[in-house]
């Protein structure tokens, strides 16, 4: 009984892709995973650096790569605020620091329900109503460590834009002269460290 065509050819072609397989190893794969290299192709190729040592990869999952503290001095003195606020459905309110370039400011916010916001920054000497934004999005708090880009005025504006009221929280520790709350078209400042 002979093969029929096409399985002679599917046979063909699995023995052809077998011997490809195994020049691929031979060639790419014992050199470059496992450091044998019996043709002398992984050496010529650059493929037997690429295995290391079990050493090496011990020593690689053994060690994680430590990461060093960053000290960075900051001038004025360190000032803590708590900013408690409730917004009437559909309002708005924006609350800002007066930072220099450097100056460092550790947050938190929470609200009794999801909140939109905005984070961002007013440089000195930027054009009326220019802003740099540092995220915003909704949630219902945040946290985090920022640092002034530049000096200027820094801050969140918060919106309700639910039917019921929502309570927001924000209390900060850093390095900040005065805080300005914008709300109902009106500026409230208050100062920090004697200023």
């Amino acid at each position: 009984m002979t093969t029929p065509p096409a399985t002679r050819r599917i046979l063909a072609a699995a023995a052809l892709a077998l011997m490809v397989a195994l020049v691929v190893l031979v060639v790419a794969v014992l050199p470059a995973e496992y450091g044998i290299d019996p043709l002398g192709t992984g050496r010529a190729l650059g493929l037997t650096a690429l295995a290391g040592t079990d050493e090496e990869a011990e020593s690689a999952t053994a060690q994680p790569t430590q990461i060093l503290g960053v000290n960075t001095r900051q001038s004025g003195a360190l000032a803590q605020d708590v900013f408690t606020v409730e917004l009437r459905p559909f309002e708005g309110v924006e609350y800002k620091y007066r930072m220099e370039q450097g100056a460092s400011l550790v947050y938190t916010w929470t609200a009794s329900a999801a909140v939109a916001f905005d984070f961002h920054g007013e440089p000195d000497g930027a054009p009326a109503r220019y802003s740099e934004s540092y995220g915003k999005g909704t949630a219902t708090t945040a946290q985090g460590v920022f640092i002034a880009p530049k000096p200027g005025i820094h801050g969140w504006f918060w919106e309700n834009p639910g039917a019921g009221r929502v309570t927001i929280t924000l209390t900060t520790s850093g390095f900040y002269t005065a805080s300005t709350e914008y709300r109902d078209g009106e500026e409230r400042r208050r100062k920090f460290g004697g200023q």
